[in-house]
């Protein structure tokens, strides 16, 4: 089953910085669920960078890409950051064998994505 947490954090020099930690399968089954999720959690705050945290996922299919690089592209005509943290082998290799690391910048850690926040 599909799930999106959020929490906010801030970075070094104060922002705000809204993670989106998504955990399951993003299928096509699950896209009504995850596009519903993300656009709720993402409109109740103002931060001004999202992180699409992958690490817990299971499974990403086609569709599923599909609708998160229309909601990094949503994000951005919002004047919003956004960016995708990555660790586990399989995830990366997928994000980055469809090239969806052209379009959105793949981090392995919300650490590592402290460089992103502008």
């Amino acid at each position: 089953m599909l799930s999106v947490n959020s929490s906010l954090h801030e970075s070094r020099d104060g922002k705000q910085v809204l993670v989106l930690r998504i955990e399951g399968e993003i299928t096509l089954s699950s896209l009504p669920r995850l596009t519903d999720s993300l656009n709720r959690e993402s409109s109740r705050t103002e931060a001004k960078f999202v992180l699409l945290d992958l690490d817990a996922i299971d499974v990403i299919d086609d569709a599923g890409l599909g609708t998160l690089m229309g909601f990094a592209a949503r994000t951005r005509a919002a004047r919003r950051g956004v960016a995708v943290v990555a660790s586990m082998p399989r995830v990366r290799d997928r994000l980055v064998d469809t090239r969806f690391d052209k379009a959105v910048d793949i981090v392995s850690s919300l650490v590592d994505a402290e460089r992103l926040v502008r």
